[in-house]
């Protein structure tokens, strides 16, 4: 088997050049692969997967989990986002069924629809799981409430709202 030539050494200067050369420059997906596939197959020594593994900088966080991860907060998934799952599993189905499955607005039935809380979820702690605060909407007067003005035709997604075929 045949030793590949190793690559020219470069000063620190001459690399940081060619780093401002690459900056801000986008990439094509067809590149990007190139890119991936030069890299497949590729032989690291012992002393170089261990000093990758060690060190605190370029290496992907998914190796450091929980608080070995630098982006660690103690630990603390948002109270919000617990309480909007907690909703979702709760109430929202009920409510939708008190509204037969119809936006309380524009009396469309079925489609893709969102409960809507009447007195704001951020504002009104004590509200958020009182099914009488809640209403049926379909995602465009969802829109049109919390926003004031239609949806966009652009829009994909928005809101909190059930993925598509999950049942509770």
């Amino acid at each position: 088997m045949k030793k590949r030539k190793s690559p020219p050494s470069f000063t620190k200067e001459h690399r940081r050049k060619l780093n401002l050369t690459s900056t801000g420059r986008k990439v094509s997906l067809e590149t990007r692969k190139k890119l991936s596939i030069a890299h497949t197959g590729k032989v690291l020594s012992e002393e170089t997967k261990k000093r990758i593994s060690e060190s605190k900088k370029g290496v992907s966080n998914l190796n450091r989990r929980g608080d070995k991860n630098p982006m660690w907060k103690g630990g603390i998934t948002g109270k919000d986002k617990l309480e909007r799952g907690r909703f979702r599993h709760s109430i929202q189905k009920d409510v939708l069924e008190r509204d037969d499955y119809t936006c309380q607005l524009c009396g469309i039935r079925g489609g893709d629809l969102q409960v809507d809380h009447i007195q704001e979820w951020s504002k009104y702690v004590e509200l958020r799981f009182d099914i009488n605060n809640c209403r049926t909407l379909c995602v465009e007067c969802h829109y049109k409430i919390t926003y004031g003005k239609p949806m966009q035709k652009n829009i994909k997604a928005w809101g909190h709202n059930l993925p598509k075929g999950e049942t509770i």
